[in-house]
């Protein structure tokens, strides 16, 4: 039978996923520093903080866990610590909407990588 492959861990990775944007930065260091601009960058233009959290003055951080596939799609997206159902759904909403980038690769080759991501919901 197939096994199924496992992901590997963003810190064990040779060379990291690409965010859009990052594309032609060849330092490592750079890379993953642009990736994580990046993606914090997206995640926070696109969160909307929810009504329900809001009016009662719900606040806090969301760890996110989620797989970036050889394809550089995003699956498996769950919550690892939670803060509230409401901003628990907005958080996957807003993981699940982060747009293809090219994958993480091992040996030159493409490959599923794990990533866990926190939100932070603060109130103004």
């Amino acid at each position: 039978p197939l096994e199924p492959e496992l992901p590997v861990n963003i810190l064990l990775c040779e060379k990291g996923p690409v965010f859009p944007g990052c594309e032609g930065i060849a330092d490592k260091d750079d890379l993953k520093a642009c990736f994580n601009e990046q993606i914090m960058k997206y995640v926070s233009a696109h969160v909307n903080y929810p009504v329900y959290a809001k009016e009662y003055g719900i606040q806090g951080k969301v760890y996110v866990n989620f797989i970036i596939e050889k394809n550089g799609t995003i699956s498996q997206v769950n919550v690892v610590r939670s803060v509230d159902k409401h901003l628990d759904a907005e958080a996957i909403r807003v993981i699940r909407s982060i747009p293809r980038m090219e994958p993480a690769k091992q040996r030159g080759k493409a490959v599923r990588m794990t990533m866990t991501m926190p939100i932070n919901f603060v109130l103004n």
